[in-house]
C-alpha cells in the first residue's frame, strides 16, 4: 500500500496485549521511513479466551488493567520513538559521523507490565513519529483515548451525541495535560448511495436481507463480547444471555442498544433472531440518498464541528468506497468540505496535526 501510492495515509491495528513495545516501535517506525511519514497506529487492547489461546504466556488481564498495560505500552514505545534527539542524525561523510550519540537518550523504561531499555535503532519519521488512533468508548476506554489519541473513531446515533463525545474528550485531554485541540474526532457512516433516493432505498432494503442467523449472531458475538460458540440458534436470546454473560467482559452498550431495539419482545426471540436485530438495527448510523443528498448531510455534521472528519464503514466488497468516490466526493469538494488537492506530504500534515 505504502509503495504504490503517495499521499495515502496507512492505519496499522496493533494490540497492547499481546506485543512488545520495542518490536511495535521498531516496526512501525520503519514503515514511517518506507512511507515518507504516513503511517498510523491504531490501539487496541485484547482480551477473551480465543486470543489467550494463541498467546498461552500472555498475563490475562482484566479490563481496566489491559487499559493499564496500554497506558505503559504506549509510554515506552513514546520514549522510544523520542529518544533520537531532532539534530542526533549527523550523516557526515567527511567526518565519517552518522549519529550523535550525545543526542541520543537511552529511555530505560520500567512499569509494572512492560520495560524496555532503548534507545531504538531508528531517527524520527518525516512527521517524527506515527500518528496514534484509538476507539474505545468505555469511560476508561475515553480516559486513554483522551491521554494518547491523535485522531479518535466515534460511533454516535446523532450529532447531539458526537458533540457531546467530543467535549467530553477534550475535557478529559485538558485534565491530562494535553492540548485538546490536538485531538481529531472521525465519525462512523456507512452511506448507501443510489441515482434516486428510492434506488438507494431499496438497496438499504435488499442488503439487510443477506443478513443470515449465523452471520447476525457472529456480529451480535463480536460486538457484545459473548462467547457464542456452539450455542442453538434457535435457544431463547435471554437464556442464552443469561448463561453465557457471565465473565464481566460483556459490552454492556451493545446488550443496552439491543434490549431496547427487543422491547416487550426481549424474552420471546431467539438468539438467531436477536442477531439479526443487531445487524440490521444500523449500529453505524447510515446515510441513504444520492450522492448530493449524502454528501450535504456528512457537510452539515462536519460544518457543526460535532465531527472533524468521517470513517467510512462499507456495506459490501467490492464497490462500496468506488461508489462513494465517485458519487460522493465530487458534491463534498464543490461544497467547500472536502480537498482536491493535499496540503503536505505525511499524514500528520494532511490531518492538520503537524
Amino acid at each position: 500500500m505504502a509503495a504504490v501510492t503517495t499521499h495515502l495515509g496507512v492505519g496499522v491495528t496493533l494490540s497492547t496485549s499481546f506485543n512488545e513495545p520495542y518490536n511495535l516501535a521498531r516496526t512501525l517506525l520503519s514503515l514511517d521511513h518506507l512511507s515518507g511519514g504516513r503511517v498510523a497506529w491504531n490501539v487496541i487492547q485484547s482480551h477473551g479466551p480465543a486470543n489467550y489461546l494463541n498467546f498461552p504466556n500472555a498475563e490475562e488481564l482484566t479490563g481496566s488493567e489491559l487499559y493499564d498495560r496500554g497506558d505503559e505500552f504506549v509510554e515506552a514505545v513514546l520514549a522510544l520513538w523520542r529518544s533520537w534527539g531532532p539534530d542526533a542524525l549527523v550523516q557526515d561523510q567527511g567526518t565519517g559521523v552518522f549519529a550523535d550519540p550525545s543526542r541520543i537518550t537511552v529511555p530505560d523504561y520500567k512499569g509494572r507490565y512492560v520495560a524496555v531499555r532503548g534507545p531504538l535503532n531508528l531517527p524520527p519519521s518525516p512527521q517524527d513519529h506515527p500518528v496514534i488512533i484509538q476507539a474505545g468508548d468505555s469511560q476508561r476506554g475515553r480516559e486513554f483515548g483522551a491521554r494518547w489519541g491523535e485522531v479518535i473513531f466515534a460511533i454516535e446515533r446523532t450529532r447531539v451525541d458526537l458533540r457531546a463525545k467530543k467535549d467530553d474528550l477534550r475535557a478529559k485531554a485538558r485534565a491530562a495535560g494535553r492540548d485538546p485541540e490536538r485531538i481529531r474526532l472521525f465519525a462512523a457512516v456507512q452511506p448507501i448511495v443510489g441515482e434516486t433516493r428510492e434506488i438507494a432505498e431499496a438497496r438499504r432494503d435488499f442488503l439487510r436481507t443477506r443478513i443470515t442467523p449465523e452471520s447476525g449472531t457472529t456480529f451480535l458475538s463480536h460486538f457484545a463480547r459473548i462467547d457464542l460458540t456452539g450455542v442453538d440458534l434457535t435457544a431463547r436470546y435471554v437464556d442464552v444471555l443469561e448463561e453465557r454473560a457471565t465473565d464481566g467482559q460483556t459490552e454492556a452498550r451493545a446488550i443496552t442498544q439491543l434490549d431496547a431495539l427487543l422491547g416487550a419482545r426481549r424474552d420471546r426471540v431467539t438468539l438467531a433472531e436477536a442477531g439479526i436485530e443487531f445487524s440490521t438495527s444500523e449500529l453505524t448510523p447510515q446515510i441513504v440518498g444520492t450522492g448530493e443528498q449524502v454528501a450535504e448531510q456528512l457537510a452539515e455534521i462536519f460544518g457543526s464541528g460535532a465531527a472533524d472528519g468521517f470513517l467510512i464503514t462499507p456495506t459490501h466488497f467490492p464497490g462500496s468506497f468506488d461508489d462513494f468516490g465517485r458519487a460522493v466526493v465530487p458534491h463534498l469538494q464543490k461544497l467547500g468540505v472536502f480537498r482536491t488537492e493535499y496540503e503536505g506530504t505525511t499524514l500528520r500534515e494532511n490531518l492538520g496535526l503537524s
